[in-house]
């Protein structure tokens, strides 16, 4: 009898540990997949490659805003933001970022809605506005 015990404990103890290891397995499999959505809420913007079948890296202005519309907000450097945007396949959602160097897409990249207010923020010196003139 003593035997059956240890044998049943035994192999209590092997299930508990393969149902455990499979649970691991598990959420660090679906941990991995969202890997976009974890990059977007630990560093606040994350680069992507292409903004729909269209917008990639090279692409002219014209044709990205032929393809994604006018956007939400253009900051004074050139930069498109275009709200609502999200990853295909993933949790990760926020601003689109579009970037630009001579007339082309330089950088994509989707950011959060905190670095988004940051971009929008007027830049000053803590001393007030400085002008600069000739002498």
């Amino acid at each position: 009898m003593n035997t059956n015990v240890t044998s049943v404990i035994r192999i209590a103890a092997i299930i508990a540990t393969l149902t455990v290891a499979a649970a691991g397995v598990s959420a660090k499999s679906a941990a991995s997949a969202d890997r976009a959505a974890q990059m977007l809420a630990q560093r606040g913007a994350v680069s992507i490659k292409a903004a729909g079948p269209y917008v990639e890296i090279g692409t002219f202005r014209i044709t990205a805003e032929t393809k994604l519309g006018r956007p939400s907000v253009t900051l004074p450097d050139g930069t498109w933001l275009y709200r609502n945007f999200e990853i295909k396949d993933s949790d990760a959602h926020g601003t689109l970022v579009v970037r630009f160097t001579e007339g082309r897409v330089s950088n994509l990249s989707l950011v959060t809605r905190a670095v988004e207010t940051a971009m929008l923020a007027p830049k000053t010196s803590p001393e007030g506005t400085l002008i600069a003139s000739r002498r």
